[in-house]
């Protein structure tokens, strides 16, 4: 009898074993099997890949700018040139706060005046463009001190250069206030 009853569960256990398609018992089985989803690609959960993932309050959104809608290439940088219009008012403010940022972001190559003698020594960055160069022409056919603000905005956003792209480092309205000091700089260097 008591052989008979292990038997009875032996064979229970094994054929109840076997239904779950051979994987056994999970406690979450979205955790071992959860949907593998692309970054910027489409998908079931957001029909609209674009618009449905909105950014986190206080992050730095990759492409999506308010103000701002060129893309990397120097065609581009040319065109923000011609039509980029800094959206933020020209006020001590917003100069005093570019100015704190272009100390935090841009002062070790620039320099505190715009003009080069930043801290960084290195062969490769020797040549810092000055703001108040207007002998030498840039990409933009113009001269350092003629640039806009939209050629200032996409080099402080895409990079130039040996300078590296700072989109991911400050918020699109910090870039334009880096650009608003930047040009305050030019307006002195010109004089």
């Amino acid at each position: 009898m008591k052989y008979r009853f292990i038997i009875i569960c032996s064979i229970y256990l094994l054929v109840t074993s076997c239904s779950n398609d051979g994987r056994g018992y999970e406690y979450m089985p979205n955790m071992y099997r959860s949907p593998s989803l692309e970054t910027y690609g489409k998908n079931k959960i957001f029909n609209d890949s674009i618009n449905a993932r909105k950014p986190v309050a206080g992050t730095i959104a990759r492409g999506y700018l308010k103000t701002f809608n060129y893309g990397p290439s120097l065609e581009d940088y040319l065109l923000a040139g011609e039509h980029a219009i800094n959206p933020l008012e020209s006020n001590s403010d917003n100069i005093s706060d570019g100015e704190a940022l272009y100390s935090m972001f841009c002062e070790h190559c620039h320099g505190p005046d715009g003009a080069g003698g930043g801290s960084i020594t290195h062969p490769i960055y020797s040549v810092v463009p000055y703001y108040n160069d207007d002998k030498q022409k840039r990409r933009s056919g113009t001269t350092m001190s003629e640039l806009k603000s939209g050629h200032i905005f996409h080099a402080i956003t895409y990079g130039l250069n040996a300078m590296g792209p700072h989109a991911s480092q400050l918020t699109e309205t910090e870039r334009w206030k880096i650009v608003l000091y930047v040009q305050e700089l030019q307006k002195y260097s010109n004089e």
